[in-house]
């Protein structure tokens, strides 16, 4: 189904729903006023009571029973329960049919009583008025909505103040992808070479290097087997086409209708099949148009639009090399002796003396072992697919990081993140062993980069980007209260790549290919894949295409293996030249830290010779160095001068060099701010645009950018988000706030007075709008953080000293346990007395605590815990309430149920029950695939 015919069957759908809700709503209306006429004019209360019985039984097309044989008195029979969707209604009016029965004969049933029955079925009649004025409001306001996108979807003028970021970021981009810039491929050989022991400096790093050049041979040959591409690949392939953000939603559409049909995904596999087997001859045919997206950072970012066939094709082969290559270089960095371990290194004399006063010592679990394992789980390689059906998990709409411009509008067309296929592609994978090659399983039981201890880390891989960032923060964040509080500093470098993936050599990686060796045949490919003809949509049919000279395609699975392949040579040389250290790194972005200074300058002269010879250049608004110290004199501490000067900076926050902790940036909020009053402006002609566009903006953008709450940063960090989320609302709407704004609008737009709060933060299942509130999030972990970090280290050495008098009172009891040690026999010189409490802690980080008190492990995984939300509590009938409702919202979400509790008693009063209309008349359905589409940023 094509696109125009997809929107015009939704439009259909739309126009079906909204006229059947207006007839619906015209024949209630009348039957109701006839109901409440006829009420009216009976002056005996016990008729009055009855022609309204019967009034709402008609209303809501009440089911009822024939009349017995011999019952001669007229109206109704018996209510048939479950003749309606309302099960309350039914069982009020069936009660109220006994309890009018109890009225004709028992004098005891007061006027009062039945007063009251009175205004509770008039009010039954009042609610379902007001249900329907709030669905024929929806109704409004998805048309509303529909118009707008279609005024969106027409050329608009625009001015030069608003065209000239546009403009200047595509001139830059130009100026640099279409022209040739070439590496020195002899000197990238020779680093390679060096950094791979082929100077006779590591042969085991040399036998890695070899075993991983058989493995591309023997991959390269498992990708020419002829008919390789079916069913199953084409959708693991189409899935992951769909996450990466790639296609235009017409093409997504279209990609949907082929998973759909087994006879489109057979003819599809034979027509990619034939290109496999014709792979020499593989080129782009025709030109690729290429066309500019404003993120909701401000920035642009470039995006090709190719043909569909091509994008499976190269989505295939692309995961196929991702795939591998993670695969092989995870075993290449487990060869004995090839990947220097972080561990410090401890003699055989000081194991001896440990065991001996300790007993057994074992380094796992441990911090070490933690940090080891943190390292590759979440960080090493995890930019590639782990399996064919991809691990990654997308991040929604808004969760970008901040850019970060130094004074001058931003410019760079970084690509973003490719996301893969989905876990529902997952579940249709078959259970067939797949070739070594195709997995990737990280093996954490087989050194001592283990840590069996640490289960919680084993779905890392499935967690989002951002998600993986946030975690990078709180990583940094807990090191740094560790190592100040351990070691009395920490010095931290961070930097990332200018455009790193759109200005990339293409004859760098042809080299860093080549040297792990790829054949020709599949450099020729890459080649012609990587020189592709683009083409501006907006230039017209009189521009011709231009080829590309530097730089890969954004959300191409082939890109991203690429500039993988290239950051894993800085990543072993970061390794092999700063001892261990771990370069943290996602993308392009990288950090660096350690209590020893001296490594990290080792670690940046590293980075300085990767970039020169591999010919890219560093962000210099993202580059910078920190050095914090245990002790705050109230200055901040000069790093070492080989060190990058500058801030360290993520998204929001920027890390104070005195106390050590990160802090959010206000001046750089209020420039956001006037972005965001400049979006809303420009949305303001949809209620519904208007409110994805402040949910995406003022409830993802930039929550996200603050950073998530957790220990290490403690409940200061929490308070400073919700200030500065208050200061948003202030700025944006003077005296007024967001509830304000939109009630007004709606009054003065459509005319409804008088609307409750919580139909705006309703869900859409519960007929509301959806509007997101960022602070019941925050408050919802704010009493769960710690209040104060750094205090956890002040308990931990307290209690190492109680571990080190318990220990020396099981030397001197003679109850050390010696048996299993490694030499037994073994009796330092001053083997009768205990040894120092300096000795006994000299290893904490990479041995097992020895008992519960002290253990620093256990300190540090609490650090970087992100407590969970704190549901609000709950009476019986609250909880009856909110499970009555779960199937139409997710009650189960921590914020959603504080809504449904906040708002909930104002919207039982006024339709009933938590459900505002019925949900069948509205289009959900369409509202909810609308809101899963791209925000359209101005500019």
């Amino acid at each position: 189904m094509s696109s125009s015919v997809f929107s015009e069957t939704l439009q259909e759908i739309t126009t079906t729903k909204l006229s059947e809700l207006s007839r619906r709503r015209t024949i209630f209306e009348d039957q109701k006023a006839s109901v409440v006429a006829a009420s009216q004019a009976q002056p005996d209360q016990k008729l009055r009571l009855a022609i309204l019985s019967d009034g709402l039984k008609q209303c809501f097309a009440v089911k009822t029973a024939k009349r017995k044989r011999g019952d001669r008195r007229g109206g109704p029979g018996s209510i048939i329960r479950g003749s309606t969707d309302d099960p309350s209604l039914e069982i009020l009016l069936k009660n109220f049919d006994r309890f009018s029965e109890q009225a004709r004969y028992d004098p005891s049933i007061s006027a009062r009583i039945m007063d009251d029955w009175e205004i509770t079925l008039k009010k039954r009649l009042d609610v379902q008025s007001l249900k329907y004025q709030y669905a024929a409001l929806y109704g409004k306001l998805v048309t509303e909505w529909l118009s707008s996108s279609e005024t969106i979807e027409s050329p608009v003028k625009t001015s030069e103040t608003q065209t000239q970021p546009r403009d200047s970021s595509r001139a830059e981009w130009e100026e640099l992808v279409f022209a040739d810039f070439k590496t020195d491929e002899t000197k990238i050989s020779s680093y390679l070479g060096n950094l791979f022991g082929k100077n006779g400096t590591n042969d085991q790093a040399i036998k890695a290097l070899e075993k991983l050049r058989k493995d591309v041979e023997a991959f390269e040959i498992s990708m020419s087997v002829p008919g390789q591409i079916n069913n199953v690949n084409l959708k693991w392939a189409i899935n992951g086409l769909l996450s990466a953000g790639l296609l235009s939603e017409e093409k997504n559409t279209v990609l949907r209708d082929f998973l759909s049909s087994t006879v489109i995904l057979t003819e599809v596999a034979d027509v990619l099949n034939m290109r496999m087997s014709s792979l020499h001859t593989w080129s782009w045919e025709t030109d690729v148009p290429i066309e500019q997206r404003r993120h909701v950072t401000g920035a642009f970012h470039m995006y090709i639009d190719e043909d569909l066939l091509q994008a499976i094709f190269l989505q295939y082969i692309g995961v196929k090399w991702s795939v591998f290559f993670k695969n092989a270089f995870i075993s290449f960095s487990k060869h004995e002796d090839v990947w220097t371990s972080l561990r410090q290194p401890v003699s055989s004399t000081d194991l001896k003396r440990r065991e001996y006063f300790l007993g057994k010592q074992s380094k796992k679990p441990s911090v070490q072992a933690k940090r080891q394992k943190l390292y590759k789980s979440r960080f090493f390689m995890s930019q590639l697919p782990s399996d064919l059906y991809g691990s990654g998990t997308a991040n929604a709409q808004g969760e970008e990081e901040v850019v970060h411009v130094g004074g001058r509008t931003m410019q760079t067309a970084r690509a973003p993140r490719r996301q893969l296929a989905s876990k529902a592609a997952r579940k249709s994978a078959p259970s067939a062993n797949f070739n070594r090659y195709m997995s990737a399983e990280v093996d954490e039981d087989c050194s001592d980069e283990s840590d069996d201890d640490d289960t919680e880390d084993e779905d890392a891989t499935s967690q989002s980007p951002m998600a993986t960032k946030q975690f990078l923060l709180h990583l940094v964040a807990s090191e740094i209260i560790v190592n100040t509080k351990l070691h009395g500093e920490i010095t931290v470098t961070r930097s990332e790549f200018e455009s790193f993936l759109p200005w990339l050599p293409h004859s760098t990686i042809y080299a860093v290919l080549n040297f792990f060796g790829v054949s020709e045949k599949w450099l020729i490919f890459f080649r012609k894949f990587l020189e592709a003809p683009l083409k501006f949509v907006s230039d017209g049919p009189g521009v011709s295409s231009k080829i590309r000279k530097r730089g890969c395609p954004g959300a191409h699975a082939l890109s991203s293996m690429f500039s993988e392949t290239v950051l894993f040579c800085l990543d072993y040389s970061v390794n092999q030249n700063a001892d261990g250290l771990q370069l943290f790194r996602m993308h392009d972005d990288f950090w660096m830290w350690s209590p020893s200074q001296e490594k990290v300058v080792r670690a940046w002269k590293a980075v300085e010779a990767f970039r020169a010879v591999m010919g890219v250049s560093l962000n210099e608004t993202k580059t910078g160095t920190v050095r914090v110290l245990g002790e705050d004199t109230g200055v901040a501490p000069s790093p070492d001068a080989a060190l990058p000067a500058g801030e360290i900076r993520w998204g929001f926050l920027l890390l104070d060099p005195v106390t050590g902790r990160f802090v959010i940036d206000q001046d750089m909020v209020d420039k956001h701010i006037e972005d965001l009053k400049s979006q809303l402006d420009n949305k303001k002609g949809s209620v519904f645009s208007w409110i994805q566009a402040w949910n995406t903006y003022a409830g993802t953008f930039f929550k996200t950018n603050f950073g998530r709450p957790a220990n290490c940063f403690g409940r200061g960090h929490v308070d400073m988000m919700l200030s500065t989320m208050t200061r948003i609302q202030t700025r944006i709407f003077s005296d007024s706030n967001v509830v304000e704004f939109l009630k007004s609008t709606l009054e003065e737009r459509f005319g409804i007075k008088d609307i409750p709060d919580g139909y705006l933060y309703f869900p859409t299942g519960l007929g509301g709008l959806e509007l997101q509130n960022p602070f019941i999030g925050t408050l919802q972990v704010r009493d769960a953080v710690f209040e104060q970090p750094a205090t956890v280290i002040d308990d931990f050495i307290d209690g190492e000293r109680m571990a080190y008098n318990a220990a020396k009172k099981a030397f001197d009891n003679s109850e050390v346990q010696r048996h299993s040690i490694g030499d037994p026999n073994f009796v330092p010189h001053d083997g009768d007395t205990f040894f120092s409490f300096e000795e006994f802690s000299r290893y904490r980080e990479e041995f097992r605590s020895p008992s519960a008190d002290g253990n620093l492990l256990s300190v540090f995984k609490d650090l970087l815990k992100q407590p969970s939300p704190e549901f609000l509590d709950a009476t019986p009938e609250e909880m009856m309430l909110l499970n009555k409702y779960a199937a139409n919202a997710s009650m189960s979400d921590g914020y959603m149920r504080w809504v449904a509790q906040l708002y909930g008693p104002e919207m039982v009063d006024r339709f009933g029950g938590l459900k505002i209309v019925d949900a069948g008349l509205l289009p959900i359905g369409m509202v909810n695939l609308f809101r899963s589409g791209r925000v359209q940023w101005k500019g």
